[in-house]
């Protein structure tokens, strides 16, 4: 995933010089410091006010965990078959111990709540908080992107605004004028370029994370219901690839009701 944004914002940059009959020497044309430190800074400073620094840590986790969420579904499915093995034919100590060595995260949790010998409504109640909570962190990560697109395009007409008053200031040379306005306009150039290349498409794969992470969940708790319950690895693993099949299912399709929403890749500090 992480290739396929490189080639795609390579492809971006190609169509861009392509359209603009831009040549290597002639790039400078395209690029301002200023008008880039006015958005990218005024954005990211807005941002700030409006939300903690750990929220925006935590956003910038989750893009990057995004790109990677298909690969941990198959990840999930072969962890729990494995604890399932372990805890069918060696017991509960070796399970705890196999525990201790696994990621943060709900997986973890839920093998240390049947290694604490809880109950399996008990388990399950725990599992149904934890996912709630972590389904809250991950949209208000949404908002902030979500809030970050929206600010880009106001901050580049701001920078813009700024470089005309500066170029009102400088009238009295007017063959400079032209100059000043191609730096002016650049300012909103940025802001539309960021929220509709960068913000934007990252804000939807934060989405499809999501959604991603919901059916990783669903899968997670299913293994450790039927872990708790003793049942037979293979006869998990024919579950869970079974769950994992018919939950693929597109935006507004029914889904089974009653199993947790989301997932964090690991536990907020």
């Amino acid at each position: 995933m992480i290739r396929q944004a490189a080639c795609s914002l390579a492809l971006l940059t190609i169509i861009f010089a392509v359209t603009f009959n831009l040549e290597v020497r002639e790039m400078g044309l395209a690029s301002n410091l200023f008008a880039l430190l006015v958005v990218l800074g005024g954005t990211l400073s807005a941002t700030l006010i409006a939300c903690p620094l750990t929220k925006l840590a935590w956003t910038a986790r989750l893009v990057r965990k995004s790109f990677t969420a298909r690969e941990e579904m198959n990840a999930a499915i072969e962890g729990i078959v494995r604890l399932a093995h372990i805890y069918r034919s060696r017991g509960i100590r070796p399970l705890e111990q196999a525990a201790a060595g696994l990621p943060p995260g709900l997986l973890k949790t839920g093998v240390e709540l049947i290694a604490y010998h809880c109950s399996r409504d008990r388990i399950e109640q725990i599992l149904l908080k934890e996912a709630l909570c972590t389904h809250n962190r991950c949209e208000a990560a949404h908002k902030i992107l979500h809030t970050m697109a929206r600010l880009a395009p106001a901050l580049g007409l701001a920078g813009t605004i700024i470089s005309l008053i500066r170029i009102f200031g400088h009238i009295s040379d007017p063959q400079n004028l032209i100059g000043h306005m191609a730096v002016a306009l650049l300012s909103t150039f940025y802001g539309v370029v960021l929220a509709n290349v960068c913000f934007v498409p990252l804000s939807n794969k934060l989405r499809e994370y999501m959604d991603l992470n919901e059916l990783q969940m669903e899968i997670i708790q299913e293994g450790i219901l039927d872990l708790c319950d003793q049942e037979h690895p293979r006869a998990i693993r024919y579950k869970l690839e079974t769950l994992s099949a018919s939950l693929g299912l597109p935006e507004g399709a029914p889904r089974r009701a009653g199993l947790a929403l989301v997932t964090a890749p690991e536990r907020a500090e």
